[in-house]
């Protein structure tokens, strides 16, 4: 098969008509950048030739454009000879066409869909043929993908298939009976053989248990003695007796000792309560004195400070009116030379408005000069081309005429006329038309110059330069060329001086004479406005602006020094008004605090009372400490009853646990003394040995029977290595010349499924996933075109299409690959898509472009 021409519209990005037209069906390469569209055309190939056309797989929504419309693809390719068009659209108003472009023939729909499967003989070649971008290239499994077309190429070069066959069904059954014995990969027990395992491992642990339980019952007998007599002793009465007595009194003593303890704690607790709490009365009567001199020492500060303040406000009020009276002289120098500055720039722009006023008069003037002279430049310019143009033409035609001279003989003077005119004697003549010299009583002579080709054309064109010098003249106003100069020279002079008075009227009035004007009315009214001084030049004015400036600098620093001192002033009355309201407020919360005298001494005597009464309480709990610590026992003495107390009570709570523990013991050895008895445990041991007997014989035979099998899959898988590297060798024998090309003395091995399976360099094996990224995709590529080889030769022959399939490949190995897909599109079609358009131009091959499908209406 063949792909002649790809048509698309409506597929994804290609909302327009698009086609790719007149491919070789050799080496073919369409080259873009990013985004072009190239991974679209091959899934929009593969959706033509075998997606059914009312397919609803939701994969076909990404096809359809973001401005909507049903996809639809047209295909022309070759099989056997034949040319074939296949054309399908999708989603809405599906359809399927399939035309025989040598006989006309069509099918439709779904018949359409039949045959094209008989021409394809299946898509696995296809699939495995054909190389997204971005899905791993050596992903696909030749056995697995390529389908029957592949084994069918391979089986038709291999001598003998049918061993091989009858191999692989042996294997499966040997497989299938091992796998009830044992798992595939480890060799573990499994299935029957493992339960026979498990069954034996349980009645040789069981049988374990019951020789140990019949050996723990004669032991459980002994301590059972044991433990009778152990219970005897603890259980004495008298012993009992003196165990609770000696605890009870140990606990006694230790008790009353930790009571006194206490007691004396508590009294001591007592003393640092007294102690804090008479501290606490003491420190607020120092701090109700303290409070009471404070307010004291205010009242004095408040009255002392009422002259500062008074003085302050005086100085704050008067440096203000100075402020004021600085500030109202400054002002005034201000608006004196701002009406200066307005008498200034109106005196400016009355001497531009007089200069802007006569470059408008003569400018008008110029303009009108030039109003009446109109030799311009160019129209002069084209006058002397045209008079140069003549003055060549009639040159030329007098070289080309012939020369007639004149000389009369004596009595012969006047009497030879040209036209009419007498000749003078010596005259000479080059007539370039026919003209008749009248010989006064002789006759006449014709002179007919010669009229060639060339000499008729320069008279001609003679003709139209003088027409066009005439008219050129007449545009100028002038009657000849050297006029018309002296007029362009007048009008040039004109129009310097026009530039000058333009360039004076823009210098001094930029935005137009009237806007000059009224700039100077207004600015003239804002001077009266502002009463400006009446001044004869701008000298003057600036020789009083120069006064007025200096009393001006001299007025505001008179002004900063007033400012200076009020801000001294107002900050000091500040500083003095924050006193006193500090004092204020100090004042009232002190009498709030305090309040009236009276009531000062009352609380004051109050306070101390109450440091009276807690002096007597400190002394009386001082008191009561020193009694309590005379009872209470060393720390050391203590320690010895309490240690006493926990022993004595340990030693009768370990008497008690361990009666407990032995009489809980006790039950439960008589309770498995009588469980042994009931379950007869020597009976049940020997039943146990018997049957393990039997497990073990059983796990022997099916041990023996895995073994056999696994010998026998030994001797099966090394007649199917044997086989399988017969059946590769087809692939193997075309792999071979490009691999050579690419990697020089290397051998790949295929696995049974013919992925490459591992690489030999020399004595190195490299498993294939262990090698680089690049070098994997370079074999798989390799393989690929070994199989589309294979199914040239065998005469199902396919294209093999790549969408970018070679991004990890270096420069060197790349140009490689180019000379073996050059080789291979000898034998079957080549199609590469790729965005490195420079790196692929060595590649050579057939260069296809997309264009428009002229024919969209016709198929829409």
């Amino acid at each position: 098969m063949k792909i002649r021409a790809i048509r698309l519209k409506e597929v994804g990005r290609f909302s327009a008509p698009v086609s790719l037209e007149g491919l070789s069906g050799g080496l073919d390469v369409l080259a873009g950048p990013n985004e072009f569209g190239k991974s679209t055309i091959l899934k929009a190939v593969k959706l033509a030739l075998f997606e059914q056309h009312r397919s609803k797989h939701r994969k076909l929504e990404a096809f359809r454009p973001y401005s909507g419309g049903a996809p639809l693809i047209e295909v022309d390719f070759d099989i056997d000879g034949k040319s074939w068009r296949i054309r399908k659209q999708f989603l809405s108003s599906p359809a399927a066409e399939l035309r025989d472009l040598q006989s006309g023939t069509i099918t439709r729909g779904v018949d359409a869909e039949a045959r094209m499967s008989e021409l394809l003989g299946g898509s696995g070649h296809f699939a495995l043929l054909c190389v997204d971008q971005g899905t791993p290239i050596a992903a696909v499994t030749p056995v697995e993908t390529g389908g029957t077309a592949i084994m069918a190429a391979i089986e038709s070069e291999v001598e003998s298939v049918a061993d091989g066959t009858a191999a692989r069904f042996v294997g499966e059954r040997v497989r299938e009976q091992l796998s009830v014995l044992v798992t595939a990969h480890h060799g573990r027990p499994t299935g029957e053989y493992k339960s026979a395992l498990d069954e034996l491992s349980m009645l040789e642990r069981q049988r374990a248990e019951a020789q140990t339980r019949l050996g723990r019952a004669q032991e459980r007998l002994d301590e059972l003695e044991t433990l009778r007599n152990r219970l005897a002793k603890l259980a004495d009465p008298e012993a009992v007796q003196a165990r609770e007595q000696g605890a009870n009194e140990a606990r006694r003593a230790f008790e009353e000792a930790r009571e006194a303890r206490e007691k004396a704690r508590a009294a001591d607790q007592a003393v640092v309560s007294c102690e804090k709490h008479l501290g606490a009365l003491k420190q607020a009567l120092d701090i109700f004195d303290r409070r009471a001199g404070e307010l004291a020492k205010l009242q004095a500060a408040i009255h002392d400070h009422a002259p500062l303040f008074a003085g302050a406000e005086a100085r704050s009020g008067a440096l203000k009116a100075r402020v004021v009276e600085s500030q109202q002289m400054r002002d005034a120098l201000k608006r004196t030379l701002a009406a200066m500055e307005c008498s200034r720039r109106m005196l400016e722009l009355s001497e531009r408005l007089e200069v802007a006023r006569l470059a408008h008069t003569e400018a008008g003037r110029m303009n009108d000069a030039l109003a009446g002279n109109i030799a311009e430049g160019k129209l002069v310019d084209a006058a002397r081309r045209e008079a140069a143009a003549i003055a060549a033409l009639e040159a030329r035609l007098s070289a080309a005429a012939p020369r007639v001279s004149l000389s009369y003989r004596p009595g012969g003077a006047g009497k030879i006329k040209v036209d009419g005119r007498v000749l003078a004697d010596g005259e000479t003549m080059h007539p370039t038309q026919l003209i008749t010299l009248d010989i006064e009583g002789v006759g006449t002579i014709t002179i007919a110059p010669g009229q060639s080709k060339d000499v008729a054309n320069d008279e001609a064109d003679l003709v139209a330069h003088r027409e066009q010098l005439a008219a050129l003249l007449k545009r100028a106003g002038a009657t000849s060329l050297g006029d018309a100069e002296s007029l362009n020279i007048a009008r040039r002079e004109v129009e310097g001086k026009l530039v000058e008075a333009t360039a004076r009227l823009k210098s001094s009035a930029p935005e137009g004479i009237e806007r000059l004007q009224r700039a100077h009315t207004e600015l003239a009214a804002q001077a009266a406005a502002l009463g400006a001084p009446a001044a004869a030049t701008l000298d003057e004015l600036e020789t009083r602006a120069n006064e007025l400036v200096e009393t001006l600098g001299a007025a505001e620093e008179n002004l900063n020094l007033a400012l200076r001192d009020e801000r001294e002033a107002n900050d000091e009355l500040v500083g003095l008004r924050a006193r006193r309201s500090g004092h204020a407020e100090q004042l009232q919360g002190l009498v709030a605090e305090l309040g009236a005298p009276d009531a000062q001494a009352t609380e004051r005597g109050t306070k101390a009372a109450a440091v009276n009464e807690a002096q007597a309480a400190l002394n009386a709990a001082v008191r009561d400490g020193a009694a309590w610590r005379e009872k209470a026992p060393a720390d050391a003495h203590f320690a010895e009853l309490q240690v006493t107390a926990k022993a004595a009570d340990a030693a009768r709570q370990r008497a008690n646990d361990e009666l407990a523990a032995l009489r809980r013991v006790e039950a439960g050895l008589e309770g498995e003394l009588r469980s042994d008895r009931d379950a007869d445990v020597a009976a049940r041991l020997e039943e146990l040995s018997d049957q393990c007997a039997v497990a073990s014989l059983r796990c022997r035979e099916m041990q023996q029977e895995a073994a056999a099998l696994q010998l026998l899959m030994q001797e099966l898988e090394s007649a199917a290595t044997r086989t399988r590297d017969r059946f590769a060798k087809p692939v193997i024998e075309r792999l071979a010349p490009c691999l050579q090309l690419i990697l020089p003395q290397a051998r790949l091995a295929l696995g049974d499924d013919l992925t490459p399976h591992a690489l030999q360099r020399g004595p190195t094996v490299e498993d294939f996933v262990r090698l680089s990224g690049g070098t994997q995709e370079q074999l798989a590529l390799l393989v690929r075109l070994a199989f589309a080889r294979l199914l040239a030769d065998t005469g199902s022959p396919a294209p093999l299409i790549l969408d970018d399939a070679v991004v990890h490949t270096d420069d060197d190995r790349l140009s490689r690959i180019f000379r073996a897909l050059q080789h291979a599109a000898q034998s079957h079609q080549v199609l590469v898509l790729t965005c490195r358009q420079s790196a692929f131009e060595e590649l050579g091959g057939h260069r296809i472009a997309l264009r428009t499908w002229e024919d969209a209406r016709a198929a829409a």
